[in-house]
């Protein structure tokens, strides 16, 4: 205490010289505290708006990902169906599996070209010579009996059948075991 003049503050008794510093103090420090208040307050949200950004940002790239996941994922399922549909012995090992169904296949072609001769005997026309199965180098064996008119395989053994033939009278293709 300064001695002089007393004047009553909350914090205790003081002089006219040590009250107005002492208010002076207070102020300050009130303004002060108002500051760093909104200081801080403006630290806080602007952490939390780069926080709810950066959680908004991991979203978009999350959903990023599942969508091109999804993309990725169904375009390899169609290319893997497409790749084993074009070659359904790709992961065949087996070699009599390998063997019996190429050997379905061309029996399926050679059943195919007697099917196209066929249609050429019903039409009533005289089979094309040039129409044989891909495996055979020997033309087909055509016989005439009255008006009726049959091609057969010239080697019908090598698909494992006794006869292969389509005759005018059945237009079909007969596989004879």
């Amino acid at each position: 205490m300064c001695g002089t003049c007393a004047n009553f503050l909350d914090t205790g008794v003081f002089c006219e010289k040590c009250v107005s510093t002492v208010e002076t103090e207070k102020f300050v420090t009130a303004q002060s505290n108002k500051l760093n208040k909104a200081e801080i307050d403006l630290v806080l949200s602007k952490h939390a708006q780069d926080k709810e950004s950066e959680r908004a940002g991991k979203e978009k790239r999350k959903d990023g990902v599942v969508l091109w996941l999804g993309f990725g994922g169904s375009s390899a399922m169609i290319f893997v169906s497409l790749l084993l549909y074009a070659s359904p012995m790709l992961f065949q090992f087996d070699a009599e599996a390998v063997a019996a169904f190429e050997t379905s296949q061309a029996l399926e072609e050679c059943r195919l070209v007697f099917e196209q001769i066929g249609y050429a005997l019903e039409d009533g026309e005289e089979p094309n010579p040039s129409l044989q199965c891909a495996d055979s180098n020997v033309p087909n064996i055509i016989e005439r009996q009255d008006g009726t008119v049959r091609v057969s395989h010239p080697n019908p053994r090598q698909y494992g059948l006794s006869a292969i033939y389509v005759s005018t009278e059945t237009h079909e293709v007969v596989l004879e075991v």
